[in-house]
């Protein structure tokens, strides 16, 4: 191999053309022809492949001399045979301490559709093989692709047995959606238990956070992480078997991050954290087998670009973009409501769409500022979907696109009619009725600043005409309960239940919806993690419209470990005193102390014109069956812990749903 077959791109990456009938001795960097010196190497996180294109792949190592050297001569061999009786790569690389030993190479000139193993040799040691493919040749007419969409995978909560399951399927490939690693150690959410093969993480520096968690703050403690999860035997094992599609979220830098912003604290909206960023940037760099561009010589947080995009034959174009590096911060920041509640959960959609447009009208009609792609990702998304050849657009999206929202006023209502018919069964006739009073009542008072001493006057007059019930008799049994249970003025009101999802930049949603429907782009879905539960549903062009028109799907995956959504909204009506009232909407209680999820319910009765399917309680994977008729989704919801420490047997999916979209339509099927 000389020089036109071997290029090395700054320090880091290095491509090779696959040659075929290569000899079984080495060719180097110099291209000499003699076998490069190399001392012995442990290769402690596995190898990996990913971003699988017809003619290319990217294989990753990290290789660790066993001298404690500086760098180190790494070889790598890829063939078309399992057992490397030929080579079309037989390539020295160089590992540095650098770059903490890893290694990048791309191999171009490789046949579409093919299998290929590969291997990384120091001295006389050797890595596990790895198995990859490429994607099939653009002018293709593949009959299916089969592939997973997993993200959420956090060390230290739940268990990793779906990612051994997997290790059963027959995938071309994986897609991750982000949060590969978490960032932060010990935070209130990674509170239950974890498998006990898990180790509690020690940050080798990490900061101190309000909470009595830590998070990782320099280069050495993003590697720590990558390296520690790394580590696991089942995750090597999916890395040798498939290449990886990675994307990030925000936990691979900063929980609810924008741009170089953190969010941990009111004041982190105020401040850079550049240098941080950089460094998140240079470890996901390093780890993931993605072919991306980085610059470490730029100064900047946007020193490095993810989004990119993939095809797979005439059947599918995947795209995935980057929702952190250049978002806008939410809409309503942290500092104008005083803390998470009211700017990222629980917001009301009055006030968020309000400002929306006060921003984007002093940006001159400009979506800038509240924009979760930025303009140039905007302009390349729009480009890759128009120009897209294939039947299917999936778009690979680590927020959800569905509306969630919970209108307080009907909700509460509910919940006190509920209630009072649970003291008087002879209500019962009058519950519809009742809540529309209650709905009107509720209004007036928050209208008028009085809910602390409201009269429920529509509903008095209802009771006294319908029931017989004296205005005394409701002045004393009724309405002291009905005052016990009003909630703060916050909650009357339609809410969005969070805005750090496109929710909270409806603006630009509507713009990317407007586009795919005035261009009739059709056959879109969306390949979504971030959110910690299942959802199924179709995405408006305008959520808000009269009559909106469906115009993709979006397909969203429970974390494969990472605690639920339902158990979040749990903790925050648990410890939030202002949201006691809403516990109901959450959970109740049954006769037996056991907790019962409401929450599922409750998102329905709000949402259900658009989300067919969700699960709110649950860790989990999706497994896609993709042929140029439809699209079959499995969701496959995990058994839970053995006891507190030990990962379930396999198999370890407990449940599972399938989801079906027809290419032609907007629909979404559930079985």
């Amino acid at each position: 191999m000389d020089r036109r077959q071997f290029l090395k791109l700054g320090s880091f990456v290095t491509v090779s053309t696959a040659v075929v009938g290569l000899s079984g001795c080495t060719d180097g960097e110099d291209s000499s022809g003699t076998t490069a010196p190399g001392a012995g190497a442990t290769f402690p996180q596995g190898i990996a492949s990913g971003d699988p294109k017809p003619d290319s792949i990217l294989l990753w190592c990290r290789a660790v001399p066993r001298d404690n050297a500086e760098s180190l001569k790494v070889t790598v061999q890829l063939s078309d045979k399992a057992d490397f009786s030929s080579l079309l790569v037989n390539t020295v690389l160089t590992a540095e301490s650098a770059w903490d030993f890893t290694l990048r190479h791309k191999v171009s000139g490789l046949n579409p559709a093919t299998t290929y193993y590969y291997r990384f040799q120091a001295g006389s040691d050797s890595s596990p093989l790895g198995r990859t493919r490429t994607a099939p040749a653009a002018n293709a007419s593949p009959a299916q692709l089969k592939f997973a969409f997993v993200t959420c995978q956090d060390w230290s909560v739940n268990h990793w047995a779906g990612m051994e399951e997997l290790l059963n399927e027959d995938l071309d490939f994986i897609v991750h959606l982000g949060d590969y690693i978490y960032e932060t150690v010990g935070a209130d959410f990674q509170s239950s238990a974890a498998e006990s093969r898990h180790a509690r993480l020690s940050l080798p520096n990490g900061s101190r956070l309000a909470d009595g968690s830590s998070a990782a703050a320099t280069l050495a403690d993003y590697r720590y992480l990558y390296k520690t999860y790394r580590s696991d035997s089942r995750l090597q094992a999916l890395h040798q078997r498939f290449p990886m599609i990675a994307i990030w979220d925000d936990h691979e830098f900063s929980d609810d991050c924008w741009q170089d912003h953190q969010t941990y604290t009111l004041a982190d909206g105020a401040n850079s954290a550049a240098a941080r960023r950089r460094m998140a940037n240079q470890a996901w760099f390093e780890f993931m087998p993605a072919d991306v561009s980085f610059n470490s010589s730029d100064s900047s947080f946007t020193n490095i670009k993810i989004y990119r995009s993939f095809t797979f034959g005439k059947l599918a174009t995947l795209v995935m973009t980057d929702e952190r590096l250049y978002r806008a911060d939410h809409v309503i920041p942290e500092t104008a409501a005083g803390s998470e509640i009211g700017s990222r959960y629980f917001v009301s959609k009055g006030t968020l769409a309000g400002l929306e447009a006060q921003k984007i009208s002093a940006a001159g009609g400009q979506l800038a500022p509240v924009s979760m792609l930025g303009d140039s990702q905007r302009a390349w998304w729009q480009d890759q979907m128009r120009n897209a050849g294939t039947t299917w657009k999936l778009w690979g999206n680590e927020v959800s696109l569905l509306r969630m929202q919970i209108d307080g006023n009907q909700a509460v209502a509910s919940l006190m009619t509920s209630s009072l018919i649970a003291a008087n069964a002879a209500l019962a006739p009058l519950q519809a009725a009742m809540s529309s009073a209650l709905v009107l009542d509720m209004k007036a008072a928050n209208k008028t600043a009085t809910l602390a001493t409201a009269s429920f006057s529509n509903l008095a007059a209802l009771l006294a005409s319908q029931a017989g019930i004296s205005a005394a008799a409701f002045a004393a049994g009724i309405k002291p309960a009905l005052d016990a249970a009003m909630p703060p003025s916050a909650l009357l009101d339609l809410i969005i239940i969070d805005a750090d999802q496109w929710d909270g930049y409806n603006a630009e949603r509507k713009a990317l919806l407007a586009y795919l429907k005035n261009n009739a782009i059709g056959n879109v879905v969306a390949l979504t993690g971030d959110l910690h539960a299942f959802f199924a549903g179709v995405v408006m062009d305008d959520f808000d419209a009269a009559s909106p028109t469906p115009v993709m799907v979006d397909l969203v995956t429970a974390g494969l470990s990472s605690n639920s959504l339902f158990s979040y909204y749990k903790q925050v009506v648990d410890t939030v005193p202002a949201f006691a009232a809403a516990k109901s909407l959450i959970y109740t209680t049954n006769g037996n102390g056991q907790v019962v999820n409401t929450f599922n319910s409750t998102l329905s009765a709000f949402n259900g014109n658009w989300i067919k399917y969700l699960d709110t309680d649950a860790q989990g994977y999706a497994v896609v069956t993709l042929t140029a008729s439809q699209l079959v989704c499995s969701l496959r919801k995990l058994k839970t812990l053995n006891g507190a420490t030990t990962a379930p047997a396999l198999p370890a999916t407990a449940s599972a749903r399938t989801i079906t979209v027809n290419a032609g339509s907007v629909e979404v099927n559930v079985s």
